[in-house]
């Protein structure tokens, strides 16, 4: 420590950085990473203690569960997620049934343990929940390392006969489900290609002067998940800024239309609304989808830079006539992507479209974009698409926004929400809402991402 600084302190403790969630070991195993948060300037007037994470099965916004028991000193950590909830899982194993020796019993696909551990068997009847056919049954007893369950049988009289009968009688076409925390000890649990997990990882500091532990808020904390790429690092990242100054030096600038994907259906395709099917190809001279069969044709335009032109030119003589020639390769930075079949706009109006796009990548992280760019001669559709955008009239659009009650108290000025109520959905056609949120008008693309509507 330098003499005459001071400890630099934050109101609480920062969250690590550059974290990061693989699963390079097992298939389902995620190892998680991080940069120890004593490296960061801010958290010099604390006593790091460690960290926690938290999971979520659902989404980004949670809800989020601590999965491990004690704040972990170190860098890395192995998510063997070894424990699930198995909810109304049907029952096909049968040990025995009523008719063989009196009682029911049947086994789960997985072991079950005890609500509240990790990979503690139980044998408490009150730690699953058994129905037969839409009716809890109590259960007599359970083991847990091997899901054996069996049934609590009851008695009741018959009056015509008087003698006692089963209350409990499973037949063949009766439906038993059962609800129960499910384990395994070389498994990971729950895990499918279609299910996302997400993590948030926050410090733990120890206060210095009353000694009272603190924690991140929750909603301070970047969410990461397994299925994110790797993030680029501050070589790549240094690189891309440097290749945008080569780029800003001698590039040339021009504005990029990128073609539409979605939208309203152009008349010129004839659409059935009823099958959602094209009845034919999209009209190449239309001047309402420009040949896209997208009413508007492009987005943009967004302006750009690319690499300056070193290619020749040449007049060519073919059956329609001459034609200027005139194709080079190019490049720009990682954003925007582009695709085949975009255009972009010279400061002469000379028009140039997109070929194949190569993209080097460092571990996935998209560094450039080269691409070949071949004159479009005059006649080309895509010279009457307007360099302001084109314009589309939408109905009329109500835009809500409702606020759900807080389950706590998290800090309103945090970056990384836990709530969803920062997501406005778009309604339309709603009479309870207030004619104050209507929308009405002409919205030009272009107009939108230079205003910021």
């Amino acid at each position: 420590m330098t003499a005459g600084w001071e400890l630099s302190r934050s109101p609480y403790p920062i969250p690590p950085k550059n974290t990061s969630a693989l699963s390079p070991f097992i298939k389902g195993v995620i190892d998680l990473r991080w940069e120890s948060p004593s490296y960061i300037h801010n958290n010099e007037g604390w006593i790091i203690r460690g960290v926690n994470i938290y999971r979520s099965n659902t989404s980004d916004r949670g809800p989020y569960r601590r999965i491990n028991q004690t704040p972990i000193g170190g860098e890395y950590y192995r998510d063997v997620s070894l424990t699930e909830m198995q909810y109304d899982e049907v029952v096909t194993h049968w040990i025995s049934k009523y008719q063989e020796n009196g009682t029911y019993t049947f086994q789960t696909k997985y072991p079950i343990a005890r609500i509240g551990s990790s990979i503690e068997p139980t044998s408490s009847g009150r730690d699953v929940i058994v129905k037969v056919d839409g009716r809890i049954s109590p259960v007599a007893y359970i083991v847990g390392q091997t899901g054996e369950v069996t049934l609590s049988q009851g008695y009741k009289l018959d009056p015509i006969n008087s003698t006692a009968v089963p209350d409990l009688i499973i037949n063949d076409n009766s439906v038993v489900t059962i609800t129960y925390l499910a384990y395994s000890h070389t498994d990971r649990l729950g895990y499918f290609l279609d299910k996302n997990t997400y993590y948030r990882i926050t410090t733990v500091a120890e206060d210095p002067i009353s000694g009272s532990l603190q924690e991140t808020p929750i909603n301070y904390a970047i969410p990461f998940s397994d299925i994110e790429i790797e993030k680029v690092d501050w070589m790549w990242r240094e690189g891309i800024r440097r290749n945008q100054w080569a780029l800003e030096q001698g590039g040339e600038r021009v504005r990029l239309f990128l073609k539409k994907i979605v939208g309203i259906p152009c008349a010129c395709r004839d659409f059935n609304r009823r099958t959602l099917i094209y009845a034919k190809q999209p009209d190449s001279r239309c001047i309402i989808c420009f040949g896209t069969g997208i009413e508007g044709g492009y987005d943009g335009p967004y302006d750009i830079i690319i690499a300056p032109d070193d290619a020749e030119r040449r007049i060519s003589q073919g059956v329609q006539g001459r034609r200027k020639e005139h194709s080079y390769e190019t490049y720009i930075g990682p954003s925007p992507i582009v695709q085949q079949r975009d255009f972009l706009v010279k400061q002469n109006n000379d028009r140039y479209s997109i070929g194949p796009v190569r993209r080097p990548n460092a571990r996935g992280n998209v560094l450039q974009q080269h691409f070949n760019l071949g004159y479009l001669d005059v006649g080309d559709i895509r010279y009457s698409v307007p360099m302001d955008g084109v314009p589309i009239t939408w109905q009329k659009t109500k835009y809500t926004y409702q606020p759900i009650r807080d389950t706590y108290n998290p800090r309103g000025d945090a970056p990384y929400q836990t709530e969803p109520d920062s997501a406005i959905p778009m309604e339309t056609g709603r009479q309870d809402i207030s004619k104050d949120h209507l929308l009405r008008g002409r919205t030009a693309v272009w107009e939108n991402h230079n205003s910021g509507g």
